[in-house]
Order: C-alpha cells, then sequence, then structure tokens
C-alpha cells in the first residue's frame, strides 16, 4: 500500500468532516448513542473503502507488471509508461473496477 495507515486515517477523517460540513452525509444518530461514536463508524466505513481501494490497486499493478515482463525486449520510458496504462486498463476492465 502506498499510504499508510495513519494517513489513510486522517484522509477519511478529512473527507468525513468536509462531507459532514457540506451537508452531503445522509445518516441518523442512534438514539442514546455516545458523542463521536456515530462519526468513529463512518470514517471506519470511509476508512476500509479507501484500504481496499488501494489493495485492489496494488493487485493491478502487480499483474500489469507480470503481463510487461513477458514482452521479448526491455521497455523503457515512455512506451513503458503507455502499456502500463493500456494494460491496467484492460485487466481493470475484465474484473469489473471502475478507473
Amino acid at each position: 500500500m502506498r499510504l499508510s495507515e495513519d494517513k489513510v486515517r486522517r484522509i477519511a477523517e478529512r473527507l468525513h468532516d468536509e462531507l459532514a460540513q457540506g451537508n452531503l452525509l445522509a445518516y441518523r444518530e442512534s438514539a442514546g448513542a455516545k458523542t463521536g461514536v456515530g462519526r468513529a463508524a463512518r470514517v471506519k466505513a470511509i476508512f476500509d473503502f479507501i484500504v481496499e481501494d488501494l489493495r485492489r490497486e496494488d493487485e493491478l499493478d502487480a499483474e500489469v507488471e507480470k503481463v510487461l515482463a513477458t514482452y521479448s525486449r526491455e521497455i523503457k520510458g515512455t512506451e513503458r509508461d503507455i502499456l502500463f496504462r493500456k494494460h491496467k486498463e484492460e485487466i481493470a476492465r475484465k474484473k469489473g473496477y471502475i478507473l
């Protein structure tokens, strides 16, 4: 994973707070729930989503690296970037991921 868990947690908290500030979150607090418990659960859900997305991204990148390793010659520079992007989009499409 390219980001530490601490950074992902801070992103999740900030995203939650920005969405809440803009009244873009729809939720109901449980009756009698302690203050902050609902927020923590929502931040955790956002955190889990981001971590899962980063895990999928890493898996895609590893698959693309395997494909590029099968080429008979060494691919460098811009050509490698173009082929990497092309194969990544193709693999993601086959898996039903949205890029």
